[in-house]
């Protein structure tokens, strides 16, 4: 149970959902009203037409971008989010752990990107039983070497086939093969172990910033463009459907449109080697909760940059909206001008800007009310925060604030069960976290 939400009656069957509609099953609801105090504050929440809107509107881009879609569920760890992408049409779900991949495929997950190296005789161990399952389509990513030698001797007799995904680097990035003049002594070292098969290729484009940062994305995507010709050209790869993978949640955009556009740019090929057939998958990971800091800038770059996206806003009613928040109290109002909240760094991210008051609302009266502008977080505790008030606003103890945040990820992590709200503040459900 949600360590701060308290009821007896929880049932602990928790959140399932229609197969194939993106709807949220028909099982009895909590009824649990933030407003009428029925809860435990501080409490996560998520606003339950907010997540349905955001996974129509990536779904719709990634469609109409003609590229597939399987999004980095490390944002959420919540498999019951996860069946509600794979249900509005994703073709996969990505994860950064073994422990996360293991988890997903119990929820019932069969098609999963490990946007990381498998490293380690025990994550192989617990992966193995998975990859018995002919029913499990699981990609990894390599960019050395040693790691293929390895993983081509442990799993030499183990009966299974893995499917590998070269991954291209960035000079001062994270993970990723960094020189592909000299590729092919990775490309060779698989193709020296049966069991290991080259499925694609894969980056991420995220660590690349600076001046002119959206030109050396583009380029960057060419040159994987261009290194798969040459490795279809060698008939490096073990299967007939390539995957090309990238993008995290900041250009999705540019990544797309680089990876559905038939031609290279950067190189000059005979017409009869550009045969660009391959799957394009991207992995944006924090639309479904989306924020009001760095990704709700980072969508604003895409509004920018992006007719498609701009289209999806018009049609699909908006563009995507933050659907997360945290309730609290005001604790105290011990001196002119500062508020005490009852939330802390135990509740909600502060590595990328702190929460920010939304919604303010007194007890007993009939709905939120914008909270003023001026009001703003300026230092986080464990337990509190400290807000800046008017010397003369009207706030004090037993108040409840509602809180956006910025960076997702690292608030849904603090929280067991994140609760599902409707437009007039009633649990409907509850969701479970396993990070």
């Amino acid at each position: 149970m949600n360590r701060h939400l308290h009821a007896a009656s929880y049932d602990e069957q928790g959140l399932t959902f229609e197969k194939g509609s993106g709807d949220l099953a028909s099982l009895p609801t909590q009824g649990w009203n933030i407003l009428a105090e029925e809860v435990s504050l501080p409490i996560a929440v998520l606003r339950e037409k907010d997540i349905f809107h955001n996974a129509q509107w990536m779904q719709s881009f990634s469609e109409q971008a003609q590229v597939k879609l399987a999004p980095h569920g490390k944002t959420s760890m919540a498999p019951e989010l996860f069946k509600l992408q794979l249900n509005s049409g994703c073709w996969g779900m990505s994860l950064a752990t073994i422990p996360q991949v293991v988890n997903a495929y119990q929820h019932g997950i069969k098609r999963i990107i490990l946007a990381n190296q498998l490293i380690g005789k025990f994550h192989c161990q617990q992966l193995l039983p998975l990859l018995q399952d002919e029913a499990f389509d699981f990609y990894c990513f390599v960019d050395s070497i040693e790691n293929v030698q390895w993983l081509g001797h442990y799993f030499a007799d183990k009966k299974v086939t893995l499917k590998l995904l070269v991954e291209i680097g960035v000079a001062g990035g994270r993970c990723g093969w960094r020189d592909l003049t000299n590729i092919h002594q990775l490309v060779e070292t698989i193709a020296d172990y049966p069991q290991l098969q080259l499925a694609g290729i894969s980056f991420y484009e995220g660590v690349i910033h600076g001046d002119n940062a959206t030109n050396k994305i583009v380029e960057f995507i060419e040159n994987i463009k261009q290194l798969f010709i040459q490795l279809q050209q060698e008939k490096a790869f073990h299967q007939q459907e390539v995957i090309i993978t990238g993008a995290g949640s900041a250009w999705y955009d540019v990544v797309a449109k680089q990876l559905t556009t038939k031609q290279l740019t950067t190189k000059q090929l005979s017409a009869k080697t550009q045969h660009l057939n391959f799957t394009p998958v991207i992995r944006p990971g924090c639309y479904l909760i989306h924020d009001t800091g760095i990704y709700q800038d980072a969508q604003n770059s895409v509004i920018n940059r992006s007719q498609l996206a701009c289209d999806i806003r018009d049609k699909n009613g908006g563009d995507l909206t933050s659907s997360l928040t945290v309730w609290a109290y005001v604790h105290s109002v011990p001196e002119k001008g500062l508020a005490i909240i009852g939330l802390g760094k135990r509740d909600a991210a502060f590595d990328a800007g702190l929460p920010t008051p939304e919604l303010h609302f007194r007890p007993g009266q009939t709905s939120p009310k914008s909270s003023p502008q001026h009001w703003q977080v300026t230092k986080i505790m464990d337990q509190h925060c400290m807000m800046e008030i008017g010397a003369n606003d009207d706030i004090k103890p037993g108040d409840m604030l509602c809180f956006s945040t910025s960076h997702p990820c690292l608030t849904l992590d603090k929280w067991r069960k994140i609760a599902i709200v409707d437009d007039n503040y009633r649990v409907t459900q509850q969701i479970a976290t396993y990070f």
